[in-house]
C-alpha cells in the first residue's frame, strides 16, 4: 500500500475530526503500522497544552499516528524544533498542523500584556511576553478571538523558521504545513491555513 499523501492526509484528519464531533469513536491508522512496537507516525501535531485538546482524539486518529509537541499557547522553543525535525527526518512525518484553540487562556493572557503590557498571570509572564511580542511583530490584534489566529499563523512562521528539516521539506514539496483552529464547543476545527510555505527568499 502507497503512503498517504500530505493532501490526502489532512483530508482524513479533517474527516476524524467530523467524527469526533459527532461523537463517533472510530480512530484512523492515517496510514501508520498497526504494530503498536512500530514508530511511524505520518503527521505531527505542535499544539496547546489545554487538557480540553487532546490532539489524536479530536482529530479522530489512532495510537500511533500523531506525533505530539505540546506547549501553553503551542510556543516554539528548541525542543519543540527539535523533536519536529526528528519526526520529519527520522520517523517519514509528511504533514505537520499548527492545533489552535478557542478560549486558550495562554494566548488571552498575551493579548492582555501585549494591550496593556502587565502579564496578567506571572507564572506564565515568560511564556506570555514571547507570544505579545509575535503578536506585536504581526501587527497586532484586534480582540483575543482574532490574537489566537494570529498567534496560530506566528506559530507555523516560527516552525518553518527554526526547523530546518521542515523548511527544506516544504521547499522540495515533501511534506505540507497546515494551520487549524479547533472549538471545544463545537468540537469542529477550522482550517486557517491549508498550506503555509517558507518566504520567497529561504535558501537550501
Amino acid at each position: 500500500m502507497s503512503q498517504l499523501t500530505a493532501p490526502e492526509l489532512l483530508e482524513r484528519i479533517l474527516d476524524g475530526n467530523r467524527r469526533w464531533s459527532e461523537g463517533n469513536t472510530e480512530r484512523d491508522l492515517l496510514g501508520a503500522p498497526s504494530n503498536p512496537l512500530e514508530h511511524q507516525p505520518p503527521v505531527a501535531v505542535i499544539g496547546c497544552s489545554d487538557a480540553r485538546v487532546p490532539p489524536a482524539a479530536v482529530l479522530g486518529a489512532a495510537a500511533g499516528a500523531i506525533f505530539t509537541l505540546r506547549l501553553p499557547g503551542h510556543y516554539v522553543d528548541i525542543p519543540v524544533a527539535a523533536g519536529l525535525g526528528f519526526a520529519m527526518t527520522s520517523l517519514g512525518t509528511r504533514l505537520a498542523i499548527v492545533l489552535a484553540h478557542e478560549d486558550c487562556r495562554a494566548v488571552d493572557a498575551a493579548y492582555t500584556e501585549y494591550t496593556t503590557g502587565v502579564p496578567p498571570n506571572l507564572a506564565l509572564a515568560p511564556l506570555t511576553g514571547s507570544l505579545a511580542a509575535g503578536l506585536y511583530r504581526a501587527g497586532g490584534a484586534t480582540s483575543v478571538t482574532d490574537a489566537i489566529d494570529v498567534n496560530a499563523r506566528n506559530t507555523a512562521e516560527n516552525l518553518i523558521a527554526q526547523c530546518p528539516s521542515l523548511r527544506q521539506a516544504l521547499i522540495d514539496g515533501d511534506a505540507q504545513l497546515a494551520v487549524l483552529r479547533y472549538s471545544p464547543a463545537t468540537r469542529l476545527v477550522t482550517v486557517l491555513e491549508e498550506s503555509v510555505m517558507p518566504p520567497r527568499d529561504a535558501t537550501h
